[in-house]
């Protein structure tokens, strides 16, 4: 996987949660859990920070997945941060923790921990799936040097696109920005993309070649490649794309792609039968 040299400035965060990499970076490290940035930071890293697009929507949260095998060491990790970095409790949500400056750090922990259950001292966390992280963080991950001397794994697009699907599946009724996203990474993939498409999909190429549509059938490729050791995972992302290539009247995600591109719904359920293809062709 490639390394990237990246600065505040492109990733438009303010220099200021340095400190609070610092404080997690400490506790990471004290606990011996490794990470990788996902969610919106993560696409921006692709976006602003690598390809100089500006993405549509700007957050200050801040998402990592965390690798967690033993229950003790998530409870560990989360009362250091709280105890001795300075971070505060997120009433609400037992898995997101407050810096001073009010930026919002989610720690989503994947890893064996997601059959055992998250026990949170003085909360009822229960248990927590996390569909795809563990399978993209085995896959493989880049990685990105912050203003030279922060270093993270960061999510590949491709792993992203397959998260947003899950996101979308699982809470369709308010995840309908997650689709957006993905038609973003969509329109730019094969920008973003060339060189390692060129050389490692020159089959999609003919006479009539659509550019958007060779990157979206990558894209399923990708996501093929990362979800094929799981049958679950592989199986819940080929049933959501079926759902919404059938027909148009049923085709949500194709309906909420339009309001991104301002097309029809017939160009995006193309698009996503490109997807769905290239899943199935790994």
């Amino acid at each position: 996987m490639s390394d990237y040299k990246i600065s505040f400035k492109e990733l438009r965060q303010e220099p200021e949660i340095s400190e609070m990499l610092e404080a997690l970076e400490r506790g990471l490290k004290k606990f011996g859990i490794d990470f990788f940035l996902v969610g919106a930071v993560a696409r921006d890293v692709w976006m602003t920070a690598i390809n100089n697009f500006a993405p549509s929507r700007i957050t200050r949260d801040i998402d990592f997945g965390v690798y967690i095998n033993e229950n003790g060491s998530y409870n560990a990790l989360r009362e250091y941060l709280i105890d001795v970095e300075g971070f505060s409790p997120y009433k609400g949500n037992d898995f997101v923790l407050v810096w001073k400056g009010g930026v919002q750090v989610d720690l989503l922990p994947f890893g064996a921990i997601e059959q055992d259950g998250v026990e949170i001292h003085g909360t009822d966390a229960g248990s927590i799936s996390l569909p795809g992280f563990k399978e993209i963080y085995d896959y493989g991950l880049p990685e990105a040097e912050l203003e030279g001397k922060h270093l993270f794994k960061f999510c590949t697009l491709p792993g992203i696109v397959l998260l947003k699907l899950m996101s979308y599946e699982d809470r369709p009724e308010v995840r309908r920005d997650d689709i957006k996203d993905i038609s973003m990474v969509i329109t730019r993939f094969f920008n973003m993309y060339s060189s390692q498409i060129y050389e490692n999909h020159s089959d999609l190429f003919g006479s009539d070649a659509n550019l958007v549509k060779i990157g979206t059938r990558v894209i399923g490729r990708e996501i093929g490649k990362i979800a094929k050791v799981n049958p679950d995972l592989f199986s819940r992302v080929d049933n959501l794309l079926e759902q919404n290539t059938t027909n148009f009247s049923s085709s949500e995600i194709a309906k909420i792609m339009a309001e991104y591109f301002d097309n029809t719904v017939a160009e995006n359920m193309a698009l996503l039968q490109e997807l769905r293809k290239g899943l199935l062709e790994v």
